[in-house]
């Protein structure tokens, strides 16, 4: 018998296993500071207004910090911001998808595909989706501060990374969407999107051990 093949998985086991009793025993930072409300309101041309959600769905959505904000610009493109933050306590995602809340909500998804913002950020998740002859484009993403995140995969692989080395995996989803009969509207969501993103960075809310 090959020892090899019996010792290395001994040995994979016996690492994953002291990692799991590492991370267990360290104790998981709060939420100090609470900083995606102090995005600007005057980004750009857009000029943003707060909307709130019932208080059903904020108890559902469960974040530790959230935006959700209307902006608009001289040609009158309106786009919708949301994004939601959850810090390392809870896991630093969320667990609704726009796959299963769009159709939950009455919407089609005509298409889904991805785009590049532009070659400083990766690229984002985007839907076609409609409703009773009113079209939407919605781009959304996972950001960890600076890093654009595209699946929930390459998320979790991220957060079991910053946990090893940092003791946390916070995060956060961003969603921004725009009539899609509007002209130029793509345009539009795509040079928002290149704004905010940095935005989000300045303004990611703090953690500390206490």
């Amino acid at each position: 018998m090959d020892r090899n093949r019996f010792y290395v998985p001994l040995v994979v086991l016996f690492l994953a296993l002291g990692t799991v009793i590492y991370l267990s025993g360290r104790q998981l930072p709060d939420v100090v500071e609470k900083k995606l409300i102090n995005l600007p309101y005057k980004i750009g041309s857009w000029s943003g207004s707060d909307f709130s959600f019932d208080q059903l769905i904020i108890n559902e959505l469960d974040t530790d910090d959230r935006v959700a904000r209307n902006y608009i610009d001289k040609n009158n493109h309106l786009i919708t911001l949301y994004i939601g933050y959850y810090g390392t306590k809870k896991g630093g995602r969320t667990g609704h998808n726009p796959n299963a809340c769009y159709p939950s909500s009455g919407w089609r998804i005509i298409s889904d595909t991805d785009t590049n913002m532009n070659e400083n950020y990766g690229a984002v998740n985007k839907l076609f989706v409609k409703k009773l002859g009113v079209s939407q484009i919605v781009y959304h993403w996972y950001q960890d501060e600076d890093k654009i995140i595209q699946s929930g995969i390459e998320q979790n692989i991220n957060r079991f990374i910053n946990k090893v080395r940092f003791n946390r995996d916070d995060g956060a989803f961003v969603r921004i969407s725009i009539d899609g009969r509007a002209e130029g509207a793509e345009d539009a969501l795509r040079q928002f999107g290149r704004l905010i993103i940095p935005l989000i960075t300045k303004n990611w809310p703090i953690e500390e051990e206490i």
